[in-house]
């Protein structure tokens, strides 16, 4: 059993995030980057929050390119997408 407090909402942004990543992965399919804005958006914002640098670091610089009316490569979403999966499969 974990002490750690933020357990639970730790979990419930894992399961969010992986969602996400597959959010993500049919919004570049279809070419709708005003989804893939959305979701990096959020995910910059939420995943610092609890500690999960690697996909916050690459979401903020997806989101601040965004900011500068620059769509990310999609190399950078799949990136992005990659590190998602990464993080939360060692999360598990």
């Amino acid at each position: 059993m974990s002490t750690d407090p933020l357990e639970a909402i730790r979990l419930r942004f894992r399961d969010r995030a992986l969602a996400d990543a597959d959010a993500l992965g049919l919004a570049l399919a279809a070419g709708d980057m005003e989804q893939v804005e959305a979701l990096t958006h959020g995910l910059a914002g939420a995943a610092g929050i609890f500690g999960f640098t690697g996909i916050g670091g690459l979401a903020k610089a997806l989101d601040e390119q965004f900011s500068l009316q620059r769509a990310p490569s999609p190399a950078e979403i799949e990136a992005l997408i990659a590190e998602i999966r990464r993080e939360m499969g060692d999360y598990s």
